[in-house]
């Protein structure tokens, strides 16, 4: 009269809902890098480090390193630090020495005083810069430590007026 056998479930179903899970998992893990915001109320002095992307709306005091990260300096920042980072996009005040190993963009809201050493500087138009800027062909980079022990490392340095 009443039937008490559970249905079998359908296999093709369960590897379906499998696979799918699966799926998502591995497009979550591909979406692991992360931004470090300092905000706009946010005001730090010493150094700052980290392993992230960071964009900077507050003001920092001291350095900031991310060697293999990229940090933006929004308009609202107010930087009076050295940094030192993979790339570097200016879009508002620094006053310190900018070290990168890709390239500095400083856009038309920029405002730099200081030093700049990279292989690739972009100055937009209306941006604002003082100091000397470096800048080292990558190619000698490449050389071995041992080979390059006589000669000088090629540089092009232009100085702002």
């Amino acid at each position: 009269m009443f039937n008490t056998r559970k249905p079998e479930p359908n296999n093709n179903q369960e590897q379906a809902s499998n696979v799918n899970t699966q799926r998502t998992i591995v497009r979550a893990e591909q979406k692991t890098q992360s931004k470090t915001i300092i905000s706009k109320g946010c005001h730090i002095k010493g150094d700052v480090s980290g392993n992230d992307d960071m964009s900077v709306f507050g003001k920092i005091e001291g350095t900031i390193t991310l060697k293999n990260n990229s940090v933006t300096i929004e308009k609202s920042a107010q930087i009076n630090a050295d940094v030192f980072a993979k790339i570097v996009n200016v879009n508002g005040n620094i006053k310190g020495n900018i070290e990168s190993s890709e390239k500095i963009v400083i856009t038309d809201s920029g405002n730099v005083t200081g030093n700049m050493s990279a292989p690739k500087v972009i100055l937009k138009d209306g941006s604002y810069f003082k100091g000397n800027v470096s800048m080292v062909d990558t190619k000698i980079n490449t050389v071995p430590q041992s080979a390059n022990t006589n000669k000088d490392v090629k540089t092009r340095t232009n100085k702002s007026v």
